[in-house]
């Protein structure tokens, strides 16, 4: 048996993030689940995973962060979408539709980890968050989730006026296959003439091909995800995109795209392909801010109360939204 943490240890890892694995370790000892054939037991032991870890290494959220709950209508049903309202008085002058990772199969809006996450930056930057559940593969492959993510923005832009938002200022973000998935819709709405306020990408999922990337080969081993190939393969479940975009890398003309906030991991085997993107945008003329977190894996960056690098992340997202808060509205018409 591979002993990750002690890679990681060799490989350079932050202290905490060789603390956190072992709990990692420990925890997943725990249940025997987490390798279940069936993906809803799977989810389920993932779920128990990810909150016990985010309970032990993510820092509260702030508890004045009212949390409201929407059934949104979609093409294939409903889904749910939480609103993490900001305290203080006024609406907010930004809305922030949210995410979650977990590689297509796993994640949802109810961990522990995206509450106190989303309710840190929601009130630290005076946004309003909404996270969207998303279908998931294998039982829901591509395009389901996207379809999903696409109607809960469309969603939000139509009901913008009773929600107490301005349909103008409406941006995106996500993590790892959630970062995925919010550029290809920031694509989306920008080809349907939508423009999006910002788009946030955190160790993303920018493109399902990474095996002939020097980060794939440098850091596999220590990621809990494996064979990118074997993700892709749940994701599309024998599904022919059929010449459409399953990744940010698809996309042939970044030009137009909302401003970009582009985080990565020194130690994540997505970072060659989320970098690479970060440039692409630049060169077609996007504004976009970079971060490359030195010491950290795919998953850690969320383990605010051990790691400073993990509280400077969360910062840079903060920052980013609220610098785009504080643009100078422009009259509604």
């Amino acid at each position: 048996m591979v002993d990750v943490p002690n890679l990681a240890r060799i490989a350079g890892c932050e202290p905490a993030v060789v603390d956190w694995l072992d709990a990692v370790a420990e925890i997943a000892g725990d249940l025997p689940e987490l390798q279940s054939p069936d993906p809803a037991r799977r989810r389920r032991a993932a779920h128990q995973l990810s909150d016990a870890l985010a309970t032990r290494f993510t820092l509260p959220g702030d508890a004045r962060c009212e949390v409201g709950e929407y059934r949104v209508p979609t093409r294939a049903g409903e889904i749910t979408v939480l609103r993490y309202q900001p305290p203080g008085e006024g609406p907010p002058r930004l809305a922030h539709l949210s995410l979650h990772g977990g590689g297509f199969v796993l994640g949802s809006v109810r961990e522990v980890i995206n509450d106190r996450l989303l309710r840190h930056r929601a009130a630290a930057s005076g946004v309003a968050i909404f996270a969207a559940e998303y279908r998931l593969a294998p039982e829901h492959p591509f395009p389901a989730g996207l379809e999903d993510c696409l109607d809960a923005l469309h969603w939000l832009i139509d009901a913008a006026p009773g929600l107490g938002i301005r349909a103008d200022r409406i941006g995106i973000g996500g993590i790892s296959a959630g970062g995925n998935l919010a550029g290809l819709v920031a694509a989306h709405a920008r080809d349907r003439g939508l423009r999006l306020d910002h788009q946030v990408l955190e160790v993303p999922g920018a493109s399902l091909h990474i095996d002939q990337d020097a980060s794939y080969h440098q850091s596999s081993a220590l990621s809990d995800f494996g064979d990118l190939s074997d993700t892709s393969s749940a994701y599309l479940n024998g599904a022919d995109p059929g010449g459409r975009w399953t990744a940010p890398a698809d996309i042939t003309d970044l030009a137009g795209l909302p401003p970009a906030l582009v985080l990565t991991a020194e130690f994540d085997p997505l970072r060659d392909s989320g970098e690479r993107y970060a440039d692409r945008l630049s060169a077609a003329g996007v504004p976009v801010l970079a971060w490359r977190a030195p010491g950290h894996l795919h998953g850690s960056l969320s383990i605010t109360r051990t790691s400073a690098t993990a509280r400077a992340w969360q910062s840079r997202v903060v920052d980013f939204l609220r610098s785009r808060a504080h643009l100078p509205l422009s009259p509604l018409t």
